[in-house]
């Protein structure tokens, strides 16, 4: 493999106090106006790309570097670990503190972590997304650039501010052949999994660094690579693609087509089947959303051990509750209780918004409503893998319910509709390792929604995905169901049909109930029309 001479010796203005491993002095020495870096994690880029600008701003004055960092916590720590530190090392002086981000159109909460010389020159670091990075003309960084939320737009937006003869820096870990970092490494050959021939790749403006675990090592990171091994082991997709420079190309769908294909069934519906009975309890799980998200209640029958959708309601702009003084057929507490009520449990959001309707499910069904909070976590179980949880003996909750949820899929324990939306969302879900931890997540997609004849755009979140997940956890959370008794005369005078003496659920007498009371026309015993069926849960 061979190195490019560098273009500069930039590297030789830090003092030995910083000492440099030769890997980082080639990214700071290449004086190539684009430079992309496929590296591993936790080896140094990001200090080194510090270096870069620190002594780029004392060498240039008035010159502007913006790093777009993919959270708030990752610029605070460009600025405090990365230019800070260098700034000390090296005596200089510099002015570092916080400022609310604005443009033209106006003042927003998002902090930008400003250093500024007496030279004029300045470093400001910010998360990225497509307004922040429109912000400041001058050099870019984008750190960390291939988990950006929004990638085009946000290289559409720092492209258009080094057109002046500016520099752009970024740099990543892998994560899965999709975004705009995805689509320059590809580009440039950096995602086959292995160095190129020529290590960086030039080509016209651009310059293309990488570096795996294996290279940093040798070339004097201290990073144990048995360590990093045993801490990822049983999950060796996550290693290769944060140490080992892997694109994944199953990161984007932490379940793929083939489980959930294999999981959809005809017997499965969307809509509760006119006149069914069911022979087995009912679990409830309810991912609550609003205006940007939809609510999603997805109930499934569980028969022996195998879960079968019965009912997949989604709510996109409706209100939770009917305002004061007013008459509403649908909100969603009216809309959401007869099926929290038929059910033997019920686990919902209970996180930010989805607050208060918990509360006043909860209240109006004691005992049957189970309040999960996203953002919390749990005690890790032995059939989590070892490498999701933390040194506190603890995993989060959303990744507790994602892994055992993909346990269900793989021993065939679901049976779901064949539907194109819950497909797209359920495989919107990707695994991320970030800051540390594993994490499970989603961006919003665009659906088309049926509202009043037209079609609307709307968006969903993966929830589906989560309404699933918590009708699972509500399946395993809750005690045995305790079924009633059904005569076949109390039957036939509740349902106006007979099925035998088979012992049937409070859940059977209480749809039946509801069949005599909203849907008295019937025709030979069933149910007339869709109409009907969808009234059932008004």
């Amino acid at each position: 493999m061979q190195v490019s001479e560098a273009a500069g010796r930039a590297a030789e203005h830090l003092p030995a106090v910083l000492p440099l491993r030769p890997y980082q002095r080639r990214w700071i020495d290449d004086g190539a106006r684009f430079k992309g870096a496929v590296k591993s994690a936790r080896i140094g880029f990001s200090f080194a790309t510090a270096g870069e600008a620190v002594l780029d701003c004392l060498a240039h004055p008035g010159t502007t570097w913006t790093i777009g960092s993919h959270s708030a916590a990752g610029s605070q720590e460009f600025v405090e670990e990365g230019a800070g530190k260098i700034i000390k090392a090296i005596n200089a002086t510099a002015e570092i503190y916080d400022e609310a981000f604005a443009d033209e159109l106006g003042t927003t909460d998002i902090q930008v972590k400003k250093i500024r010389f007496p030279n004029g020159a300045r470093i400001l670091a910010l998360p990225a997304n497509p307004r922040t990075m429109r912000g400041f003309p001058g050099n870019v960084v984008l750190d960390e650039f291939g988990h950006h939320e929004g990638s085009y737009a946000i290289w559409a937006a720092a492209s258009r501010q080094v057109a002046l003869g500016h520099k752009l820096r970024m740099l990543s870990t892998p994560n899965g052949e999709q975004g705009k970092f995805y689509d320059l490494a590809h580009e440039f050959g950096m995602d086959a999994g292995v160095a190129p021939e020529t290590n960086p790749v030039k080509r016209g403006p651009w310059s293309w660094h990488w570096i795996d675990i294996h290279m940093a090592i040798a070339e004097g990171c201290p990073i144990s690579l048995a360590d990093m091994r045993e801490l990822y082991r049983g999950d060796d997709d996550t290693f290769a693609q944060e140490f080992l420079c892997v694109f994944l190309k199953a990161v984007g769908a932490w379940l793929d087509l083939e489980l959930i294909a294999r999981a959809e069934d005809e017997a499965a519906t969307l809509d509760w089947p006119a006149g069914y009975l069911p022979a087995g309890p009912l679990y409830l799980g309810i991912d609550v959303g609003r205006d940007g998200d939809r609510t999603v209640a997805w109930l499934d029958e569980i028969i022996g051990d195998v879960a079968w959708t019965r009912n997949v309601k989604r709510l996109h702009n409706v209100p939770f509750f009917t305002p004061e003084g007013e008459t509403l057929e649908n909100d969603q507490a009216r809309l959401l209780l007869p099926l929290v009520r038929m059910a033997t449990r019920t686990a919902m959001d209970a996180t930010g918004i989805g607050l208060g309707l918990f509360e006043f499910l909860a209240s109006r069904c004691p005992g049957k409503v189970m309040g999960v909070n996203f953002g919390g976590s749990v005690p890790a179980a032995g059939d989590v893998p070892a490498a999701y949880g933390t040194a506190a003996g603890t995993v989060k909750i959303k990744t507790d319910m994602a892994v055992r949820m993909k346990q269900r899929f793989e021993k065939s324990l679901n049976r779901i509709p064949r539907d194109l939306e819950i497909r797209q969302e359920l495989q919107a879900v990707k695994k991320e390792y970030s800051g540390g931890a594993i994490r499970f997540d989603a961006p919003r997609i665009e659906i088309e929604t049926a509202v009043a004849g037209t079609k609307k755009k709307a968006f969903a979140h993966a929830d589906s995905f989560w309404a699933k997940a918590l009708a699972d956890l509500a399946a395993t959370s809750a005690a045995p169901a305790a079924f009633v008794g059904v005569t076949e005369s109390e039957h036939a005078a509740l349902a106006g049909k007979t099925r035998g003496d088979e012992p049937r659920g409070i859940m059977s007498r209480s749809f039946a109930e509801i069949q005599l009371r909203e849907a008295p026309a019937r025709e030979d015993g069933e149910l007339i029309g869709t109409g009907h069926r969808s009234r059932l849960w008004s």
